[in-house]
């Protein structure tokens, strides 16, 4: 099912990983609701970081929608929604200088 929808052979590693995410953690992760309440009560700054090229993805629409539900403008993070995994050197640069704002 993985090959027909995502195309090309999985590794085995992958292939795991993959059926955990969807029948484990996909319906978790889309239906979740946050407590705009309670994020929009404290007094922490709040910063819903995208990857750049997360573009459209679910994550980035679900981030995007978080945000203007907070009126806070997204921070833009190096790579798509795995850019801590891909390139976490990037990431880390960008963390620490959003961080430090």
């Amino acid at each position: 099912m993985f090959e027909i929808m995502f195309g090309g052979e999985r590794d085995p590693q992958q292939a795991v990983d993959e059926h955990r995410w969807f029948v484990h953690e996909l319906r978790e992760t889309t239906h979740w609701v946050p407590d705009l309440t309670v994020l929009r009560s404290t007094r922490a700054r709040i910063a819903i970081g995208i990857g750049e090229q997360s573009s459209g993805q679910l994550c980035d629409r679900a981030s995007r929608a978080l945000a203007a539900a907070l009126g806070v403008e997204p921070t833009l993070f190096p790579g798509d929604h795995t850019g801590f995994i891909d390139d976490p050197e990037q990431f880390a640069t960008r963390l620490r200088a959003v961080l430090k704002a």
